[in-house]
């Protein structure tokens, strides 16, 4: 029934740990786990949510830039206002701007080099011409001037000969003839003729002008240089040509300098980085048949098309399309940066551009395509180093599991730990309640005996003296367990409160157990049995409390009458033991009895303990015993020891130290 009791009580417990600690464990694996996931996902979606972010960016970027040139674009073809100057202002990227009329021809400021290449320059073979430029080659001017005339005489076309009466005035002035120059060059400033050098022959020839006037009258041919400045810009510039800027340049170095000066030099640089990029871009856009014929737009909007060198920005007037040259690498170096920017130089997240032939990475997570302005391209937005982020995954995951087992790991033990106390109480309260049951029988046991004699006596039953004397015996014999019982339980008690004082003295603990033993062979049970007593003459002195000593030795000599009384043998020695440096005192008590199993020899000891044998367990005791012999050792800096086989009796050896000295005594 005590089992059924005890069963109960183990299936309460595991129903309370199932609900309040292994449910729970389950939730928290479960939860566990979802978290970390959940951990990761979160981890992912912030990184794609921020790469989404970052194109957004980019492309909000790219769109404010391209909008912010089409309107400075805009604003000045509807206010009137140059785009051939201040090119700057429009955008960086701006190299250099065509007008085309409704049938795609090119416009001023820039006109197509139109010259035949096949043209006829036969007067370069006359003799008179080859003979001209051997003079000049000696300085003589005269001749040279003579000989260009003949030159100018022979040729039919106009232009030709324009050139040859531009180097026959030449050659004047270098001879000292110059009103006969002036004369020369006079009727030749509106020819728009070129010399073998690209320069127009009516740009060289108020040149010309300009300077000798300068020797006689210096502010009219200093207003004459700054009028054929202004000219020159105003005019447009044959691309493919550089005569105008070198001619532009040489007027503006031969006066003095002033604002401006600055100003007209830099529009000169101005107009001919347009003449430079015209002339290499141009071709470009015929090839690609965009000379506005092909490209419609509504007017005030943009159209873009992609050549090898430039984007083109194609916008349309009432009459006149418009096409801007954007230099390509400047766009992609400006994208490259707001990529740069969007990124951050040092951020987790990194934007790439992506041409039309190029494979966007593994590890992009968005995507912004830079139609309709850079066909093809795009910017891919991922982790700067997906290792890195998968490595910080893992090592969440790792923390997480960590985390979660070890919360587990501690359940678990706690769990276990809490089963052990449970059954150590449970083993403890079933201790308890055998030694309350062992400690009730072993009461009554003895009073029941003394009242039956000490009854048996008053009433005169025993009638003879030897019936008498056996009573009395029985008492005694009775009286005597039944103190050492009160004994051994006062003594336990006050072990467990901490209680219990010893009384040390130095003395021979030999005369100690001797008494004990001669006490035993004629008080105890074991006067019915034979004691060997092996003790020297020649012990030595040690600090011990002889009262404790005497409960220990009577504890193990009672045992020992108990489970081996069959045998009827008991031996008790003392002797020194150890080596020169550790010395102790041992005193063994054998018994040839029934014997301790090898897996109970150490829970002997324990409080309330008793054996599982049977014929053990019909021996009366209450498991005290031994736990007192223990705890008395130990406060004696000593110790005992068990040897014992099972039908061949055991052996209890008390081992005193001879170095141990007393807290609080004199020599400690």
């Amino acid at each position: 029934m005590r089992d059924v009791y005890h069963l109960r009580g183990i299936l309460t417990f595991v129903g309370v740990f199932l609900a309040t600690i292994g449910l729970p464990g389950l939730l928290l694996v479960y939860y566990g786990i979802v978290g970390i996931r959940a951990d990761e996902l979160a981890v992912a979606a912030d990184v794609r949510r921020r790469c989404d972010a970052a194109s957004v960016e980019f492309k909000t970027d790219m769109e404010a830039s391209f909008q912010q040139f089409q309107n400075a674009a805009l604003t000045r073809l509807t206010s009137g206002q140059s785009v051939y100057t201040g090119q700057r202002e429009i955008s960086d990227a701006l190299r250099v701007v065509f007008r085309f009329d409704a049938e795609g021809n090119l416009t001023p400021p820039f006109t197509s080099n139109t010259t035949d290449p096949r043209e006829d320059q036969a007067f370069l073979l006359f003799d008179a011409w080859q003979e001209a430029q051997a003079a000049e080659r000696e300085s003589l001017w005269e001749r040279a001037a003579t000989l260009y005339g003949q030159a100018a005489r022979q040729t039919h076309n106009k232009r030709d000969r324009a050139r040859c009466l531009y180097n026959r005035a030449r050659a004047l002035d270098r001879a000292g003839q110059t009103r006969e120059a002036e004369s020369l060059w006079q009727p030749l400033i509106e020819e728009r003729g070129r010399d073998l050098y690209g320069f127009r022959i009516g740009d060289l020839a108020r040149l010309q002008l300009a300077q000798t006037r300068m020797k006689r009258e210096p502010t009219e041919g200093q207003a004459d240089l700054r009028a054929l400045a202004d000219a020159i810009l105003a005019d447009s510039w044959e691309i493919g040509r550089g005569g105008e800027a070198a001619v532009a340049r040489r007027t503006i170095e031969l006066l003095p300098t002033s604002d401006w000066t600055a100003r007209a030099r830099g529009r000169v640089d101005e107009r001919s980085a347009q003449l430079y990029w015209a002339e290499r871009l141009l071709p470009e856009l015929d090839r690609e048949g965009a000379r506005g014929r092909l490209l419609r737009a509504d007017t005030g909007s943009f159209v873009y098309r992609r050549t090898d060198t430039a984007l083109w920005a194609m916008t349309w007037t009432e009459s006149d399309q418009y096409a801007f040259g954007l230099d390509f690498d400047r766009l992609l170096e400006r994208a490259r940066g707001y990529a740069t920017a969007v990124g951050g130089p040092e951020g987790d997240i990194r934007a790439t551009l992506v041409g039309p032939d190029a494979a966007p990475p593994a590890e992009t997570l968005a995507r912004a395509s830079l139609a309709p302005w850079l066909q093809g391209w795009a910017v891919v937005v991922g982790p700067r180093d997906p290792r890195g982020l998968a490595a910080q995954q893992a090592d969440q995951r790792l923390r997480g599991f960590a985390i979660m087992v070890f919360s587990i790991a501690m359940i678990v033990v706690g769990s276990i730990m809490s089963a052990r106390l449970v059954r150590r109480e449970l083993e403890s309260a079933r201790d308890k309640s055998d030694f309350a049951a062992h400690v009730s029988h072993e009461l009554r046991s003895p009073i029941t005996q003394i009242r039956l004699k000490a009854e048996a006596l008053q009433l005169g039953l025993a009638t003879d003296e030897v019936a008498r004397s056996r009573h009395y015996d029985i008492i005694l014999r009775e009286s005597e367990r039944l103190s050492r019982l009160v004994d051994n339980i006062l003594d336990f008690s006050a072990i467990e409160k901490g209680q219990k004082r010893y009384t040390f003295r130095r003395g021979d603990i030999g005369l100690t157990v001797a008494r004990c033993v001669e006490a035993a062979r004629v008080t105890m049970e074991t006067r019915v049995m034979h004691i060997d007593l092996e003790l020297p003459d020649d012990l030595p002195v040690i600090w011990h409390d002889s009262d404790a000593v005497s409960q220990v030795v009577i504890n193990l000599l009672s045992n020992a009458a108990k489970y081996g009384q069959e045998a009827g043998w008991i031996g008790v020695t003392v002797r020194v033991v150890g080596t020169e440096r550790n010395q102790e005192i041992c005193v063994s008590v054998a018994d040839r009895g029934i014997g301790i199993a090898p897996a109970e020899q150490k829970q002997v000891f324990d409080q309330y303990y008793r054996s599982s044998d049977p014929l053990a367990r019909r021996k009366k005791g209450t498991g005290l015993g031994l736990t007192i012999v223990r705890y008395i050792m130990e406060a004696h800096g000593g110790r005992v020891g068990i040897d014992s086989r099972q039908g061949e009796g055991t052996t209890f050896s008390l081992h005193f130290p001879l170095a141990f000295v007393p807290p609080g005594s004199p020599s400690g």
